[in-house]
């Protein structure tokens, strides 16, 4: 090749070469400006978790008026089957989540070793919820969360088949999040500290969920893998909350600003109780009315319950003795159980919450074998709330997020005046092991009831800047109980109406708790339930002022 050939040669490669990068110049401007327009369009439908939250809000207000979404639900619920397929609007979506920590009993906690947790306990109790509820003609999708390494294809077609036809199943395993252990002012514990699992994280990873099918579900349900969730529990909650938002709406639109009692018997008292605590109210509350924010903190509660199990043919440590505990049962001289309400108003009825054909669980349960173990009549008040609300108990709740009630301890019942009102006890709050909420109601907890919000991310000053840090809380706080119920300032009620109380009891399938916590804290709940009356007469009695003394 001549020196002029190899110099045109270069000349032409150099000509490419620069046509190349003006091309490649153009291309990354072009792919900068698409960015840069990606980047205002991202800006505009808003990145953050917040701001998804309230493009949800806005959503929803499109569809229905915000203020009218649990009549919507309800609606939507309570329709017949028939309906669910003749009407416009669409099925009731629910999303139906698990969290469960083992695959096969550990052994501990009253369990066997190695026992078929998820086949044999978990499954009977998934499946028979959700048949309850596609038997009402709602859509339901089931979301399992697993703390353990791997769900085997096998076992996940295990529950498939088990499902209904048309149940969605979706699978989160090896959801334990790591962490890092802190001391208490945030720093590391030692220089070179290793990360680690956070078991008592798993029970947060729910929200995770929740955040991210926010707006494909019309409910949500989230409980701990043993407990039995149907869905006359949901119908009752909607129902429940339905008529409470009714009255939290008539107390916005009272020329007093409040929502009153329209069967109020006489209220004679001259002097009223004042706070012991650091409670706006006393203990004395029994028909006062009460304005919109008090109403909005109110919420329909659950309590958990298990089924006294003889099968092992020994005497049963709740039967056994000449006074056997459970007719023994605490504070009962002090405020014994008014049974006549069996008469006038009925019994609860077992099959509701505890009717289940489990291999671990006893058959055909009666009413007087649903134990209750996690609060007592001690730290419990009743009330006669406004509107188709009435007469319900009030459970523990913190001092300063109390909205009152008639405490059962009121006028010294239990004979000592330096016994207080219990609130913040973890033996008496009574854990419910999890939380049902329409989709507005989540969105209430994330932007006005919960302090650092419900839904991720955790993070800021509300959570000292690391959530899975035990001293948010652990399982308890995250499956709702201690966040909803202390930190957002709910106030849980429980009707008195025999019917619907049955409907606020929740079966605590593992059946464990009653080999392993001590006799003194058992109670029958129809034992529980007449104490409740007795406070009830109280309280009514107490109106008549010194006419009652």
């Amino acid at each position: 090749m001549t020196s002029a050939t190899a110099a045109a040669a270069r000349l032409w490669r150099s000509m490419l070469i620069l046509t190349a990068l003006s091309c490649s110049i153009v291309c990354i401007r072009k792919k900068l400006m698409v960015f840069s327009q990606a980047q205002v369009q991202d800006q505009e439908q808003a990145t953050t978790v917040d701001d998804i939250i309230k493009r949800t809000r806005r959503r929803l207000s499109e569809d229905v008026h915000h203020d009218m979404d649990l009549e919507h639900v309800l609606h939507l619920a309570t329709r017949t089957a028939e309906d669910t397929f003749t009407e416009d609007s669409s099925p009731f979506r629910v999303l139906f989540i698990v969290t469960t920590l083992s695959e096969y009993d550990k052994g501990t906690r009253g369990t066997v070793h190695g026992a078929d947790r998820l086949k044999d306990l978990v499954l009977p109790l998934l499946v028979d919820g959700v048949e309850s509820m596609v038997g009402r003609g709602w859509s339901v999708d089931v979301y399992l969360i697993c703390g353990f390494d791997e769900l085997k294809e096998s076992r996940r077609q295990m529950i498939q088949d088990a499902l209904p036809t048309g149940v969605g199943l979706e699978v989160w395993d090896d959801a334990i999040p790591y962490y890092y252990v802190k001391k208490f002012n945030q720093q590391l514990k030692t220089p070179d500290q290793a990360i680690e699992f956070a078991p008592h994280g798993l029970s947060r990873q729910h929200r995770f969920v929740v955040r991210d099918k926010l707006m494909e579900y019309d409910f949500f349900v989230a409980f701990e893998d043993d407990i039995r969730v149907t869905a006359d529990h949901v119908v009752n909650f909607l129902e429940m909350s339905t008529q409470i938002d009714r009255m939290r709406r008539a107390a916005e639109h009272s020329p007093d600003g409040k929502a009153h009692v329209e069967d109020a018997v006489e209220d004679s008292r001259t002097v009223r109780g004042k706070s012991m605590d650091k409670a706006t109210v006393g203990n004395d509350l029994v028909q006062d009315a009460m304005n919109a924010d008090e109403l909005r903190r109110l919420w329909p509660g659950f309590i958990r319950a298990e089924v006294l199990d003889n099968r092992g043919g020994q005497p049963h440590q709740l039967l056994e003795g000449s006074t056997p505990a459970l007719d023994n049962y605490k504070w009962k001289r002090f405020v014994p159980a008014s049974m006549e309400y069996e008469q006038s108003f009925g019994k609860i009825d077992p099959n509701v919450c505890c009717d289940l054909d489990s291999p671990r669980t006893p058959p055909n349960p009666t009413k007087d074998d649903l134990v209750l173990w996690e609060t007592d009549i001690s730290a419990t008040g009743v009330r006669h709330y406004p509107g188709e609300i009435g007469w319900a108990a009030a459970m523990p709740v913190e001092d300063k997020s109390d909205v009152g009630s008639y405490w059962s301890g009121e006028g010294n019942v239990y004979n000592d005046p330096s016994f207080k009102r219990p609130r913040r006890v973890d033996a008496l709050l009574g854990q419910q092991a999890g939380w049902m909420a329409t989709r507005s109601q989540v969105l209430y907890f994330h932007e006005h009831a919960c302090p650092g919000g419900f839904l991720p991310h955790f993070d800021g000053k509300d959570w000292y800047h690391d959530s899975l840090q035990t001293r948010n809380g652990a399982v308890e706080f995250w499956s709702g109980g201690y966040q909803l119920f202390g930190r957002c300032r709910l106030n849980r009620i429980l009707s008195l109406d025999p019917v619907r109380f049955s409907r606020q009891i929740l079966y605590h399938s593992s059946n464990n708790k009653q080999k392993t916590k001590t006799k003194d804290k058992f109670i029958r709940l129809s034992h529980f339930l007449g104490q409740l009356y007795t406070v009830k007469e109280r309280a009514l009695k107490s109106l008549q002022g010194d006419a009652a003394q």
